[in-house]
């Protein structure tokens, strides 16, 4: 089976160099207002006025604390509601319209702060109102108040604009760079739909081949062991013969189990796991005629897809060996559950090769690959345990050999990938 290139990560929106936050104009408005609220509020403490106790200061003083915290609080919320932040900025236009009333000379800025963040705060018709409001009510107060002049009132409406015209810009930046971000998003999500679509179609091209070669090759082994099995009964063979085709028979046809299982998980059919370890070892029980003692403690919990093939290749990788180095030994299957991983533990006792079996088998430490020809199947069994976040080792055990593997629950085979 042939490994797919590793699937690139998708890029977080605005995450690369190109589109670094810090290159975004919104992240400079909250500080930039809140540093001209700021002025505002200097200027009206320090203008022809003043704040005061009592008077057209007091008026002032009350008007700045009001228009102030209107606006620190309308910059910084961003998720407040709608009829919350026309709320605000309705409380930000009274103030300076009153603002102005008590200091004719005062500052014009804070009605420019006003236009500059309407056009941002839903909704924005409402919004437009009230600014347009404010700023008709600013003008009267211009003429009639402060005896300024109609350029004078004409230039405040200019910059009101401006500024609002700044505000409108400023908005849909924003809203074209969260559009641009969702096509990025919507595009990483068709590129993985597209490698999943290729995947998939190189799986099926695959099962087809295992199938077409391996299982019906094995189809015709098993009809022609069959069929020597019934010539070497009739034509009076030796016994050993016979029950040596009948196992040759039994193999066959696990194999071609075996095989119809691969295909089905290459088509992404359901996996095989835990649940189906007995049914290995009964199938090793029928080809060797050896004794298989399993032993299974705690509680069996549902393995990953991949955890639970993790388990299920290690124990028929751990009784094929023994059926090729020590077919006539007995076998204890220990099969651990604990609260956070499952332990798998096969020990065979070396039967009448004892001593050859260890050496047979022996592989290096887990992760690494085993230079003996019979050891490649137990250095892909850690592989494979390595992949899903657990560890396998195998060393020879009295005059036998033992195969553990430790598979955790955790998203440990998760955070590995």
């Amino acid at each position: 089976m042939t490994s797919s290139a590793p699937a690139t990560a998708p890029r977080v929106p605005g995450s690369s160099p190109d589109r670094a936050p810090g290159r975004s104009p919104s992240r400079f408005l909250l500080p930039l207002g809140l540093g001209i609220v700021l002025i505002v509020v200097l200027e009206a403490a320090f203008g022809s006025v003043g704040f005061a106790t009592h008077g057209r200061g007091l008026v002032l003083l009350l008007s700045t604390v009001a228009y102030a915290a209107a606006a620190a609080v309308f910059l910084t919320r961003a998720g407040l509601a709608p009829r919350w932040s026309m709320g605000l900025l309705t409380t930000m236009a009274v103030a300076v319209l009153v603002m102005h009333a008590a200091d004719p000379e005062g500052p014009v800025i804070g009605l420019f702060v006003i236009a500059a963040f309407t056009p941002l705060r839903p909704p924005q018709q409402v919004g437009t109102v009230i600014l347009v409001a404010c700023t008709a009510l600013y003008n009267v107060e211009q003429l009639l108040i402060a005896s300024e002049t109609v350029l004078l009132t004409l230039a405040t409406d200019a910059g009101a604009a401006f500024f609002y015209l700044l505000g409108t810009s400023l908005r849909r930046e924003r809203e074209q760079r969260e559009r641009v971000d969702q096509l990025v998003i919507e595009l990483e999500a068709s590129r993985e739909a597209e490698r999943a679509a290729v995947a998939e179609v190189e799986r099926s091209r695959m099962a087809r081949e295992v199938h077409d070669v391996l299982a019906h090759t094995l189809s015709g082994l098993s009809l022609q062991l069959e069929a020597a099995r019934l010539l070497a009964g009739e034509s009076g063979t030796d016994p050993r013969l016979q029950e040596a085709v009948g196992r040759a028979h039994r193999l066959a046809k696990s194999g071609l189990v075996e095989s119809r299982r691969a295909v089905a998980a290459l088509r992404g059919d359901a996996l095989p796991g835990a649940d189906q370890v007995h049914d290995l070892v009964n199938e090793h029980r029928l080809a060797t005629g050896g004794v298989v003692t399993v032993t299974e403690t705690g509680t069996a919990v549902d393995l990953p897809p991949d955890a639970g093939l993790t388990l299920y290749r290690a124990v028929q990788e751990a009784l094929s060996n023994v059926r090729k180095h020590a077919p006539d030994a007995d076998v204890s299957l220990v099969l651990a559950w604990g609260s956070q991983d499952v332990t798998l533990t096969v020990t065979d006792d070396g039967g009448s090769r004892a001593g050859t079996s260890a050496t047979a088998g022996a592989v290096a430490p887990a992760g690494t690959v085993a230079s003996a020809d019979h050891g490649y199947g137990l250095a892909g069994m850690a592989e494979r345990a390595a992949l899903a976040g657990g560890e396998v080792t195998a060393a020879p055990f009295g005059s036998g050999f033992r195969v553990s593997l430790r598979l955790p629950f955790s998203e440990a085979a998760d955070e590995r990938r």
